[in-house]
């Protein structure tokens, strides 16, 4: 079960809390407090935490690599796998996708990780991301035909999308097909690929599902977004790499093994991380965004934590913090956990529920279910 603090009994009309302006006004109040203390707080250590986990990322790149094209059995092969992955998640979830928040825009000393110069190691394309993940997804989450990721791709995640026969499929497909390749199908998202396609598959087009802006581009310029970000990863991972590892006297068959194995399982690592913090409640109410303290309350609702440390936090990308994440979600990520306690507090003062599941795989358990359930028609 998810576990909460103090789970609240609110009147309801609706399925929506009946709160006054007051209340709003307060709630807006203390969350702005939480986030301008621990912003006070920011400074050399943050450029110290991000500038040190590039360094790390990039020594575990080096020991990967190296461990792959030296390997002579199964166990440093493995090692060299493992180092690979570490990299290349790093990369993609606590540095790619917290930078591209802004969440060291703060900092003129480190421009190469401010949010408009940074190039992300991942098969992502950056102006994408940020057109959906932060303009749409966080201002708008778990709102109907608002929120893309709400039911992202094919997914069916609640009773008001229309139900399709290829929504029998979905939990095999996700876990079989899409997780593999997560990060490789974002931008068919992003970019407006996915819902172009169910405009054509499904009888009742895009009812359900959130509508991504096009206008700033073609379609031929798209694609070419998509060719460039996704073949930037695919040529270095599965063409120089295992070439020069050819031209060294070594196997290219190994090494292009260990890419594949690292990469599959950075995929799998990063879709089932997102996919466990969300999925967690009602629809949200659109005219939260008129409010700054409904709005607060809209994003506590919309997303659930799950325990772990603080190493495996940083692998996590901090978003098992997925509620502060969507708080303050241009706050360096590795200050979640301390900022997770004001939240806690909060929320035991106000009698607002704070959602966490006691594991991971308690999470993952949790939103399998939510597919599943609504992988069949809903019953009149």
């Amino acid at each position: 079960m998810v576990e909460t603090l103090n789970k609240p009994q609110p009147i309801k009309q609706q399925n929506t809390v009946v709160r006054d302006d007051a209340f709003y006004d307060q709630i807006e109040q203390e969350f702005e407090a939480i986030k301008q203390r621990h912003r006070a707080k920011m400074g050399a250590e943050d450029v110290a935490y991000i500038k040190g986990l590039r360094l790390k990322s990039r020594i575990f790149e080096v020991l990967g690599r190296g461990l792959l094209w030296t390997s002579q059995n199964p166990l440093t092969f493995g090692a060299g796998v493992g180092f690979l992955f570490l990299h290349r998640n790093i990369e993609a979830i606590e540095i790619g996708h917290n930078v591209l928040h802004g969440q060291y825009d703060y900092f003129p000393e480190i421009p190469q990780f401010h949010s408009h110069n940074f190039k992300w190691k991942a098969p992502i394309d950056e102006e994408g991301w940020r057109r959906e993940h932060n303009a749409m997804h966080h201002v708008h989450t778990n709102v109907y035909e608002k929120d893309p990721d709400l039911n992202h791709g094919l997914l069916r995640t609640n009773d008001l999308v229309p139900w399709q026969k290829s929504h029998l499929w979905q939990v095999p497909l996700y876990f079989g097909v899409v997780y593999p390749t997560m990060l490789y199908r974002f931008n068919a998202q992003n970019l407006g690929f996915t819902q172009e396609y169910r405009a054509e598959a499904f009888d009742t087009g895009n009812k359900g599902y959130a509508v991504v802006d096009t206008s700033y581009a073609s379609k031929e310029q798209r694609e070419k977004m998509h060719s460039r970000s996704v073949n930037r990863v695919l040529f270095k991972e599965y063409l120089v790499f295992p070439l020069l590892a050819k031209l060294t006297g070594r196997s290219a068959l190994k090494v292009l093994a260990g890419n594949f194995l690292a990469d599959t399982i950075n995929n799998y690592w990063i879709g089932m991380t997102i996919q466990a913090t969300h999925f967690t409640e009602d629809l949200q109410d659109e005219a939260a965004v008129d409010h700054k303290g409904r709005w607060y309350l809209s994003q506590l609702e919309s997303s659930v934590n799950f325990k772990g440390n603080r190493w495996q936090s940083i692998l996590w990308g901090h978003l098992n913090y997925q509620i502060e994440h969507h708080l303050f979600p241009d706050t360096p990520s590795h200050r979640y956990p301390d900022m997770a306690k004001d939240v806690k507090a909060l929320c035991q003062k106000y009698n607002l529920t704070y959602k966490c599941n006691p594991s991971w795989a308690k999470a993952i358990k949790n939103y399998t279910a939510v597919f599943w359930k609504y992988s069949f028609p809903t019953k009149k």
